[in-house]
C-alpha cells in the first residue's frame, strides 16, 4: 500500500512541473525616438570694394600702396550670416595701427573712417591708442542698446565704406613700413542667451 502512494505522489509532482512550464505572460515594449537636427552659426566677412590687384607682386595691393597723408581708399567690411536657418547677432572688431608720437604729442590712429548706419560702437570694449601699438574698436549690429538679429542668408550694411590716412603725418610719427587694419567678424546664436544686451553678448567672445 505504501508503495502505491509513493508512485502517486511522483506522478502528481510531475504534473505540477509540466503545468508550471506551460504558463506564459503577455508582454510588450515600445520606444519613442525623436529626431533632432543641430543648428549652427556661420558667418563670412567680405570687403566687396577692396582692391586686391597687385601688379608688382610685392604683397601689397596697388590701391593701398604708397599712400599719401589724407588719401582715401575703399574698404567696406560686410558680414553675412550664411547659416542655413539660424539667425545671429554679429559684431565687428576693428584694430587700427597708431603713430609712434611721444609726449607732448599723443599717439593717434593712422586711419579714420565713418561708421555706417546700423552699426553702433560698444564703447566699453574700446582700447585706446598706444605709441606704435593699435587702437581697438568693437561695433555691434544694432542701435541704441539693442542688437539686431541678422536672418539666415542676410547681410549687414558695411561697417564703413572707406578709410582715410591721417592728414597731419610727418616723418617722425612712424610712417614707414606696412600698416595693417585688421577687421574681425563675430557671430553668435540669438536664442538661449542669458542676456541680449550688447555688452553681455560680447562677453561671450572676450
Amino acid at each position: 500500500m505504501k508503495k502505491q502512494k509513493t508512485i502517486f505522489a511522483a506522478v502528481v509532482l510531475l504534473l505540477v512541473f509540466l503545468v508550471g512550464g506551460a504558463i506564459a505572460y503577455f508582454t510588450d515594449t515600445d520606444t519613442a525616438t525623436n529626431i533632432f537636427t543641430i543648428g549652427n552659426v556661420d558667418i563670412t566677412l567680405t570687403e566687396p570694394n577692396w582692391s586686391t590687384t597687385d601688379d608688382d607682386s610685392n604683397g601689397v595691393p596697388d590701391a593701398s600702396q604708397d599712400l599719401m597723408p589724407g588719401q582715401t581708399i575703399a574698404k567696406d567690411p560686410t558680414i553675412q550670416n550664411v547659416s542655413t536657418s539660424n539667425p545671429a547677432y554679429v559684431f565687428a572688431k576693428v584694430e587700427v595701427p597708431c603713430t609712434t608720437a611721444t609726449s607732448p604729442a599723443t599717439p593717434t590712429e593712422f586711419f579714420t573712417y565713418t561708421l555706417n548706419s546700423g552699426w553702433t560702437e560698444l564703447s566699453s570694449a574700446a582700447v585706446a591708442c598706444t605709441s606704435g601699438g593699435t587702437a581697438t574698436h568693437v561695433y555691434y549690429y544694432g542701435s541704441g542698446n539693442s542688437l539686431t538679429s541678422l536672418a539666415s542668408q542676410a547681410s549687414t550694411a558695411a561697417v564703413f565704406n572707406n578709410v582715410t590716412l591721417l592728414g597731419t603725418l610727418d616723418g617722425s610719427e612712424g610712417v614707414t613700413g606696412n600698416k595693417n587694419i585688421v577687421v574681425t567678424g563675430y557671430g553668435i546664436q540669438t536664442q538661449g542667451l542669458a542676456s541680449s544686451a550688447p555688452a553681455d553678448v560680447w562677453a561671450n567672445f572676450s
